[in-house]
């Protein structure tokens, strides 16, 4: 065997909280240096977005907080400690070109969506908006692109014609966490990863709501009823429409519980 990976976590959402726990169980056959999060960490208490920095210290890792990855201080500290991996799930910080080409830097990133049709953020709204009847959580290398780099592994998952942005998104936690465990594996046994180019037309989605999260009831059925469930992402967001001048929110519908 040879020597450990000195590796850093940036991890954010649910994603990044529950991957940081199974990097934990795997913890003796890594070099973890540190851990840092979002540039704002989660809320108390949230299933999709909870508080990775606390929990971080709960299970004993050293955490790192730096407003920037771009200052001359926390690239030295990468090149001190001979960073030659770092993880990162569902982090929203910008890897700057300094720590790109750090020798022997290796960058992987977790993606909800094909690449490279569906870059940018929340693409899952977009998936069910376009109609995709299967979609992939995607593990992939940085580099100086935005979701641009070599792509790992696909792992495919159906788009249920019931999906929420919600369920949908909540559905690729579970295949992320098994790519990220995945991923760890190859590091352990020292096996490259499977590394591709990415191919066919790309698409950028920008983090926004679309068309202010309100339904134009102009549209079809079928259009309103994609929109109704490509938008609901409860309870940060929710549908809407206007009539007779009166705004309704569009709630989703609670099913009853079995006795």
């Amino acid at each position: 065997m040879g020597p450990k990976r000195n590796v850093v976590f940036m991890g954010g959402r649910i994603l990044g909280y529950r991957c940081l726990e199974i990097l934990n169980r795997y913890r003796d056959q890594f070099n973890v240096h540190f851990v840092m999060c979002l540039r704002q960490d989660g809320t108390e208490g949230s299933d999709w977005n909870p508080k990775l920095l606390d929990h971080a210290r709960q299970l004993g890792f050293e955490v790192f907080e730096a407003s920037s990855l771009k200052s001359s201080a926390v690239v030295a500290r990468f090149k001190e400690l001979n960073i030659d991996t770092i993880l990162n799930v569902f982090c929203d910080r910008i890897i700057p070109r300094a720590l790109v080409d750090l020798p022997g830097m290796e960058i992987i990133n977790f993606h909800y969506g094909h690449l490279p049709q569906y870059q940018g953020r929340f693409v899952v709204t977009h998936i069910i908006l376009n109609g995709e009847e299967k979609t992939c959580v995607t593990t992939h290398y940085i580099d100086e692109g935005v979701d641009t780099g070599d792509v790992v592994f696909e792992d495919w998952l159906p788009v249920l014609p019931t999906d929420t942005a919600r369920t949908l998104y909540m559905r690729c936690v579970e295949v992320g966490t098994i790519a990220f465990e995945r991923t760890l594996e190859y590091f352990i046994q020292q096996k490259p990863l499977p590394r591709s180019p990415q191919h066919g037309q790309s698409n950028y989605y920008k983090f926004e709501e679309p068309n202010g999260l309100e339904v134009d009831l102009s549209w079809s059925r079928d259009q309103i009823e994609r929109f109704i469930r490509a938008t609901t992402f409860e309870p940060i967001s929710y549908p809407w429409m206007q009539i007779a001048g009166r705004r309704y929110t569009i709630m989703p519908t609670i099913q009853p519980q079995s006795e």
